[in-house]
């Protein structure tokens, strides 16, 4: 199963961020993929949006 990446608006972010305190980030890299959970995320400002976490 492939699944494809697409766009998603970065005001739109935080509703996903604060239903739960569990993240997961994915990464690829040269044919490599990783997933890690997300240790603690917030949002630091809405508009334009930015997100500060660490992994």
């Amino acid at each position: 199963m492939r699944f494809n990446k697409t766009d998603f608006p970065l005001v739109r972010v935080r509703e996903h961020l604060e239903t739960g305190p569990i993240v997961l980030v994915t990464s690829h890299y040269r044919q490599r993929s990783n997933i890690m959970t997300m240790g603690w995320h917030t949002m630091m400002q809405f508009s334009p949006a930015l997100v500060g976490c660490y992994i």
